[in-house]
This record gives structure tokens, sequence and C-alpha cells, in this order.
């Protein structure tokens, strides 16, 4: 999981970020504040959960690809749904109250608590079924 933390997501979250400010000139009013939210919920959320899954399946679970992709299609929907309700909350006070060199932090500390609820989650529903 650190290797996945350290050698995909800070750099690729460190890189959204800057291109984020790019694009919208470091603007903190509330429209440029939405759009970035709605860019990154859009194109770096269902890459990024995708690209988990993939990793997750792989790497940590150590299942074949066939596997993966059956869970991928049973449960990618519902997980990327499930974190429309907690990610854009994190964006908005990312942006418009975090300096830029600090988002990727932010961004960690709040996937921490994103994957103790995941894990729950994931235990609760294994304890029902069980």
């Amino acid at each position: 999981m650190q290797l996945f933390g350290f050698g995909y997501l800070g750099p690729f979250g460190h890189f959204l970020h800057l291109m984020l400010e790019k694009m919208f000139k470091g603007k903190k009013d509330t429209a440029a504040v939405a759009k970035k939210v709605a860019v990154e919920q859009l194109t770096a959320s269902p890459w990024n959960n995708l690209v988990f899954m993939i990793y997750y399946g792989m790497v940590i679970d150590g299942r074949p690809w066939m596997q993966v992709k059956t869970k991928l299609k049973k449960e990618y929907p519902a997980m990327q749904f499930t974190s429309w309700t907690f990610w854009p909350v994190v964006g908005w006070v990312n942006h418009q109250y975090v300096p830029l060199q600090f988002r990727v932090i932010f961004h960690s500390l709040s996937a921490v608590v994103w994957g103790i609820f995941l894990n729950l989650r994931a235990k609760s529903m294994a304890l029902t079924k069980g």
C-alpha cells in the first residue's frame, strides 16, 4: 500500500493540483473551486479508484486478472458512487482553504479516513454474509 501511495498517488496528486492551479489561474472564488472539484471528481477520482482496485486485487491480494476484472465489474460502480459522497467535500476544503504545497498531504490524511471507512465497510459486509 505504501508503494502505491508513494509511487503513484503522491506524484499523481502533486501534478494534478499543479495542473488545476494552472487551469484556473490560482483562483479560489466559489465558481473556480466548484470547477476544480468537478474536474477532479469526473477525471481523477474514477481513474484513481480503477487503478487502486486493479493494484489491490493483483498486487495485494495476488489474484489473477480475470478475477480482478470480475470484481471490478461487480464492485467498481458502487465504490465510485460511494466515493462521490466523501471526496467532493474533501476536494472543496482542499481547494478552498489548504495552501497548494499542503494539498497532497491533506488529501493523503483524508485517504487514511477513507481507507478506514472502506475496511470497516468490507468487514461489516463480510460479517453479514457469514
